[in-house]
């Protein structure tokens, strides 16, 4: 089964309740309002767009070992995905997706890296769960997201939904351009 079609059937289980979430129904409200507003708030205007000259940046791996972008990029083209989180499911299918296309991408010259706001140590344990071998690098307080334009602050209300640490999050995922996530009105 293809991403969107994974995608699609995960999100009609959680929406109908299934396992291993079982999501309430009242909770589907606030998640589609959220991300209504954030589609209106025009945030995806503000992202860089393919062709647009990326930001330069050095972050850790899961290892703490340092990985800077042009150093990425003196070697070939560089792959950049926004992850979440381990904790979101949308975005565990999607490095999985990428770890599947991972041979495409190599072949083409091409190195791949997921900048994720989570810990070194969650970025191991996404690195292992996944089942990837190429980078989560840890993006303290979505520093490096802000620059791509990728940035937003959760409402409120959903910050309490969900008990979200973080008031900003990094939500997006790209492989040929700069773009929003697949996760369909997930938070």
């Amino acid at each position: 089964m293809r991403l969107p079609e994974r995608l699609a059937a995960f999100r009609a289980n959680f929406e109908a309740g299934g396992a291993p979430h079982h999501a309430p129904a009242w909770v589907h409200e606030p998640m589609h309002r959220a991300t209504d507003e954030l589609i209106a708030s025009g945030a995806a205007a503000r992202t860089l767009k393919a062709g647009d000259r990326a930001p330069e940046f050095a972050l850790k791996d899961a290892h703490g070992r340092e990985i800077a972008s042009w150093e990425l990029l003196a070697k070939g083209a560089l792959v950049v995905t926004f992850y979440r989180g381990f904790w979101c499911p949308y975005c565990n299918m999607d490095l999985q997706a990428l770890q599947e296309a991972l041979p495409a991408i190599t072949e083409r010259g091409a190195r791949l890296i997921a900048p994720s706001s989570q810990s070194e140590h969650n970025s191991l344990k996404s690195k292992r769960e996944n089942k990837v071998t190429f980078p989560i690098l840890s993006d303290p307080g979505n520093e490096v997201a802000a620059r791509f334009g990728l940035r937003f602050k959760l409402p409120d209300y959903l910050i309490e939904l969900t008990g979200t640490p973080s008031r900003t999050i990094s939500h997006a995922q790209t492989v040929t351009r700069v773009g929003p996530c697949r996760c369909p009105r997930a938070m």
